[in-house]
Parts: C-alpha cells; structure tokens; sequence
C-alpha cells in the first residue's frame, strides 16, 4: 500500500520478481481496507502515510485477520506511536531492496 505511484510500481516489480503475487498498488485508505477485505493478502507492505491519511486503520485491519506487514515510511519511528504499530517492523524510506527483503523474510518466520 503506497501512495507515490512510482514507488509502489518498483515494489511491485521486486516481489513480482521474487516470484510474489502482488495485489496493487493500492494508494489510499478506503481502497486499501476494500482490498484487506476482499483479497486478504499473505503479507502486506504498508506506507505510513497515504495521501496525508494515517495508516493506522489499514494496520488494524491487518492484524484483526493476522496478517503481518511491515510499515515502509521516511517519518522514523517517531510517528509510529499508535498502538497498532508497535512491535511492527520498520523499513526507512529510501529503502534498498535487500534491506526491505530481509525484513519481508522475517515476516514469514
């Protein structure tokens, strides 16, 4: 779930290429929960942010069907303080791809 479109197509096109089955992009709040609800993902990669709402409701969701994700942001983790966000792995903006796989690999674990 990211907002800056050419962001959220490379992502695409890494776990495309790592053999994921991407349901996306997804930019906003209100489409991301349609999407939670209708195509539950095996795990999610959630921008903080999308288009100046919080994605805190998109977490929440998440976690009421146990998927895991981890938040992608370039905030830090100082607007990570919503209880749904804690103990949630974070990515810094701008990522590199081996960082953002190592952390999407422990999400499996």
């Amino acid at each position: 779930m990211e907002d800056e479109m050419l962001l959220a197509l490379d992502l695409q096109e890494l776990l495309e290429g790592r053999g994921c089955h991407v349901v996306g992009p997804v930019p906003n709040v209100e489409r991301a929960l349609d999407t939670v609800a209708s195509h539950p993902p095996e795990f999610a990669v959630l921008d903080l942010n999308l288009n100046g709402e919080s994605s805190a409701p998109i977490a929440a969701a998440l976690q009421k069907i146990s998927v895991p994700f981890t938040v992608v942001s370039g905030y830090g983790n100082k607007y990570l303080d919503d209880p749904v966000f804690q103990n949630v792995l974070l990515v810094t903006k701008p990522y590199n791809e081996a960082e953002l796989l190592r952390t999407l690999s422990l999400l499996s674990k």
